[in-house]
């Protein structure tokens, strides 16, 4: 590259006095071929100081002491000073050091404000006022757009980085990935020593339903917690090249998604055939993918609430404060710990709210709707009560495991939700990404 206007900050710091001179001729030659060099510099000798053209001095808090040409042997520089009333510099003394020391002597003068009304602060505030007012359109620069790439190779190579960095985090993507083997086979595997029996009692179907229940708030809650301090290092690195002008909010919100999206269906992968098998779920393929899709529904809307929460707030304790009142509503309203049937008033907004009840709905309905499995009624149950069983009868009262569903949810967990259950879940997943977009646009927590 070629720039035309190159910028370093001290770069003699830590070189010995020939180093230094070699760096700074290096930047004189780079200089006289027309582009401008604008560098910090610290205690400079006397043959860098020399080298440069133009000085901008500056004391503590901003203010400018001295600006302008240095003039030969730093004439200009001298004479600027030695008028304000500064001592004679002397014979071979460093005009860089020299500038310093009568700051430090002289401290009852402000040349700060010397300067404010000196010729060259006149002349150079008249030079800014001619540019702005008789303006060269020919010598104007301008770009064609905010950024030296088109949108579309943004996300390219966005996408790109955020794959890279996700392929070189195994603290969070292996973790996530053994523990879904691991969880999915300790979940499924209570009911492998009484694996798919043909009749049952309420106590074994209850345990199945309460385990599906267990498996996705458990898995949610990995979900969530282990994107939590993932987001904050890729949002706090996203507000630098922002602040830089590297990059905008769009291409990053879009390749966060993307980016998990691939270890999201290897995990909910995994988890639901372990899962699936070993609690003892029946040998169907469509009731599979049917499990599959809900799960996968579930750990992407625990992992992209989890991004949107970092995104929204400062703190990773704050998100974490809104994390886990995601994972309370879960909980407590997607209708197992309270059933949909009990849920009245108030409450009933809380159990509509809840992404969990349309992923439990899914889930338990796609499997057990038509399950003509026996399941023994146990006397004075509701599912009892709702055989209309009578308690001195002679025979074992008994129904299908599909009766048993519709009686434990009270008819409110029904199959032909299915299309309306995926239909809120893909809505939540897009709400989730665009505000997740509007938290990166709107907000900003860093100091840049």
């Amino acid at each position: 590259s070629s720039p035309p206007v190159i910028f370093l900050d001290e770069p003699t710091s830590g070189l010995d006095s020939r180093a230094a001179l070699l760096v700074i001729q290096s930047l004189r030659k780079i200089a006289e071929t027309g582009r401008t060099v604008c560098a910090t510099i610290h205690q400079p000798s006397s043959a860098v100081f020399e080298m440069f053209d133009d000085l901008l001095l500056l004391k503590k808090g901003g203010s400018t002491v001295f600006h302008g040409e240095l003039g030969e042997q730093s004439q200009n520089l001298i004479k600027y000073f030695e008028a304000n009333g500064a001592t004679l510099i002397l014979k071979g003394e460093n005009p860089a050091t020299w500038m310093l020391t009568i700051q430090e002597i002289n401290y009852d003068t402000d040349y700060a404000q010397c300067y404010l009304e000196s010729d060259n602060s006149r002349e150079l505030r008249l030079q800014l006022e001619e540019v702005q007012v008789n303006t060269n359109e020919a010598k104007k620069i301008t770009f064609e757009s905010e950024y030296a790439s088109t949108r579309g190779e943004r996300i390219k190579y966005m996408n790109e980085r955020l794959r890279t960095i996700y392929m070189r985090s195994p603290s969070y993507n292996r973790s996530r990935i053994f523990l879904s083997i691991v969880i999915s086979f300790l979940l499924g595997s209570i009911f492998l020593f009484d694996y798919q029996p043909e009749v049952m009692d309420e106590q074994y179907i209850s345990g199945i339903f309460s385990t599906i229940f267990l498996s996705f708030i458990v898995i949610g809650i990995l979900a969530i917690t282990s994107v939590l301090p993932v987001m904050l290092k890729i949002r706090d690195v996203f507000y630098r090249h922002r602040a830089a002008g590297m990059l905008d909010d769009f291409p990053v919100a879009l390749s966060l998604g993307v980016a998990e999206q691939p270890f999201l269906l290897i995990c909910s992968t995994l988890f639901s055939i372990i899962f699936y098998f070993t609690i003892g779920l029946a040998p169907n393929f469509r009731k599979l993918v049917a499990f599959w899709g809900f799960f996968t529904f579930n750990w992407a809307i625990y992992s992209y609430f989890g991004q949107l929460f970092m995104c929204s707030v400062r703190g990773a304790q704050t998100a974490q404060i809104l994390a886990s009142i995601f994972i309370g509503i879960n909980n407590f309203f997607s209708g197992l710990i309270v059933r949909p049937q009990f849920m009245t008033g108030f409450f009933q907004a809380t159990y509509y709210m809840a992404p969990g009840h349309y992923v439990y709905e899914g889930l338990i309905t796609t499997q057990f709707h038509d399950d003509n499995r026996t399941v023994i009624a146990t006397i004075g149950s509701k599912f009892f009560d709702d055989l209309d069983c009578k308690k001195d009868a002679t025979e074992v009262c008994s129904g299908t495991v599909a009766q048993f569903m519709e009686s434990f949810f009270g008819g409110r967990f029904k199959h032909s939700n299915r299309f309306l259950d995926i239909g809120i879940l893909a809505a939540l997943l897009i709400v989730s990404r665009l505000l997740t977009w509007l938290a990166l646009r709107k907000r900003n927590f860093s100091s840049t």
